[in-house]
């Protein structure tokens, strides 16, 4: 084929994708936004609380609910993020809903409401008290009516790992992976495999996961993906934050703490090697179109590690954060750089540059 004809072709090809992409965009019908918090959102997380709130009031007032239904002490945690949200905007109406709300006082609050905190805890206390057997609910779709009305709905923790339609249940990386605990460990074996189920349906581009870097959730992200058929992840550490419009599909990152996206759209498996994977590291102010990117086409992967293999040294955090996982993927980065590895319990990770900022990695057992 002339190389005329074949520039042609390839031509016609992005542009139809382009095509549909749009057309894909312009179907969905999503609005209002989403705010993910990774886990221990402190009271003086100031760019998280006033992001919140600058959201909550893009549309006239703010009025402002803490949604407590994955968290134990309910009661406590209204009181903690109730008085947090008033440092940072005195005056602004804050209500509750909970495990015991009635479905009638529920939607009425949150069809008054702009936005909607959900606190930490266990994500299935969330799903199975406003989504029981994957079912709409009057709550639910109080939830939706608020997105579509420009509102934003934010969690942390447990209320980052519900977003998705699949979310995380438990579990930690070396088992989501199949990777067997040594016979020396003790205790009832953890279930092989990722445990995942039905999320809140909130976002369709990405799977969420929270606690992302300090408990190296990476494993089971990868894992879960592989599994769901869902091509992005995002896994949020501690004290980070992303902000997701609905409408455009536009990641944004919005703390100083860092978080991780995830690409499994060209993943290869060799028993329980798992390689090709593209990660971005997503930082203060940085921004992927998560719908461009999961239109576009396959981006040439470097064929093969190069250069020397640098080891990520694991300490005890101390007074810090663990944050082997973090720095590896930070270093992994930088063009030249070479391979870093990260040794865990049970697996490993490694990870080299893929170019403009991204990198290629691949997860293996020891």
């Amino acid at each position: 084929m002339r190389t005329e004809s074949r520039a042609f072709l390839v031509g016609i090809c992005v542009a139809w994708c382009c095509a549909c992409a749009s057309a894909r965009l312009e179907k969905t019908g999503d609005a209002g936004t989403l705010l993910i918090v990774g886990g221990g959102l402190d009271n003086d997380s100031r760019q998280v609380y006033q992001r919140l709130l600058a959201l909550a009031s893009a549309h006239g007032p703010a009025n402002l609910l803490v949604a407590t239904a994955a968290t134990g002490e309910e009661a406590d945690e209204v009181i903690d993020k109730t008085q947090a949200l008033r440092v940072w905007a005195n005056g602004v109406p804050v209500g509750s809903i909970g495990r015991a709300t009635s479905t009638a006082d529920t939607v009425a609050l949150i069809d008054l409401a702009t936005g909607i905190l959900f606190t930490g805890g266990d994500q299935k206390r969330i799903t199975a008290r406003y989504r029981p057997a994957d079912q709409d609910t009057p709550e639910w779709l109080a939830m939706r009516r608020l997105l579509a009305r420009g509102g934003v709905i934010a969690g942390c923790s447990a209320g980052d790992a519900m977003m998705g339609d699949v979310m995380l249940l438990t579990g930690g990386s070396a088992a989501a992976l199949g990777i067997a605990p040594s016979t020396a460990s003790g205790g009832e074996p953890p279930a092989l495999g990722p445990q995942i189920g039905k999320g809140m349906h909130f976002l369709s581009m990405a799977m969420t996961d929270s606690h992302f870097f300090e408990r190296d959730r990476l494993g089971r992200l990868v894992a879960a993906l592989e599994q769901s058929g869902q091509r992005l992840g995002i896994g949020v550490g501690e004290d980070a934050c992303v902000e997701i419009d609905l409408a455009t599909g536009m990641l944004t990152g919005v703390s100083v703490s860092e978080s991780l996206l995830v690409d499994v759209g060209q993943i290869k498996r060799d028993g329980l090697r798992r390689t090709n994977v593209i990660a971005r590291v997503i930082g203060e102010g940085d921004r992927v179109a998560l719908r461009e990117r999961l239109f576009a086409l396959p981006v040439l992967l470097p064929a093969g590690i190069a250069g020397a293999t640098h080891e990520v040294p694991v300490v005890e955090p101390g007074q810090n954060r663990q944050l082997a996982m973090w720095r590896m993927f930070r270093c992994a980065a930088a063009p030249g750089s070479g391979a870093h590895r990260l040794m865990l319990a049970g697996w490993q990770v490694t990870a080299w540059p893929a170019g403009n900022g991204e990198v290629v990695f691949e997860v293996a057992p020891r």
